[in-house]
């Protein structure tokens, strides 16, 4: 299946994938360029590339702002194609990431993903590992908390030394955190390429992927179902 693949929870990121291969993927590892850059990206694969079966979005978490932005124009693009539309927790897709690029490493038992939350708070999530699609599994999260507490809650658990630290918020918070795994960008933010290896997966695995409601954590940015100030209770 050819997908295109779309996420601004962090970066500007679109790609077209097929199944496994990465076809073509624009990257802009901004968190302020994300209105202007998405839309002229969007045309410029599907002219010069394959025509998509589905379109995927990285519903996040991530700023209000940047998220609809890629949102809006894969429901757009969805509709314009007339094929399914397909939402991806952003931190799915960097666990997917680092625990694919990790493979014969020394086997830890828990994964972290931390990104950027703005207001000196990240957003987290936690994983256990790959299931037998080669999906990663989520304990828990994401949620929106302060550096200081996600390290607390590490420690409590015995965990500090043994967890593989994902995303830009150990890159801002190495102190309180742990530095990240990796630091070049690609391992710091969500990028589309994974986004779209993350729905081929599940798809192909049978699994339901969300709808594009996007997974805004914040009180003043929207309304949200429930805002998680711990990680791993």
């Amino acid at each position: 299946m050819i997908v295109l693949a779309i996420d601004t929870s962090a970066a500007a990121t679109a790609a077209l994938v097929s199944g496994e291969r990465l076809v073509a993927e624009r990257t802009e590892f901004s968190a302020r360029r994300h209105v202007e850059f998405i839309g002229p990206v969007i045309r410029e694969l599907l002219e010069a590339g394959p025509r998509p079966e589905a379109v995927v979005v990285g519903i996040g978490p991530g700023p209000f702002t940047g998220l609809r932005a890629g949102i809006a124009a894969g429901t757009g693009a969805a509709i314009g194609l007339g094929v399914p539309l397909h939402g991806v927790v952003s931190h799915d897709a960097l666990a997917l990431r680092g625990l694919s690029t990790a493979a014969g490493s020394s086997v830890r038992p828990l994964t972290v993903v931390a990104t950027d939350a703005r207001r000196r708070e990240v957003y987290a999530s936690a994983y256990s590992g790959l299931d037998e699609a080669g999906l990663p599994v989520r304990t828990a999260g994401p949620g929106v908390l302060a550096p200081a507490a996600l390290a607390e809650e590490l420690r409590e658990r015995g965990a500090s030394s043994e967890v593989r630290r994902l995303g830009r918020g150990f890159a801002l918070w190495p102190d309180a955190l742990g530095a990240p795994d990796a630091d070049e960008l690609a391992a710091l933010e969500p990028t589309a390429e994974w986004l779209g290896r993350y729905a081929h997966r599940a798809l192909g695995a049978g699994r339901a992927l969300p709808g594009a409601e996007p997974l805004y954590l914040r009180d003043p940015d929207a309304k949200p179902a429930e805002r998680r100030t711990t990680l791993l209770a």
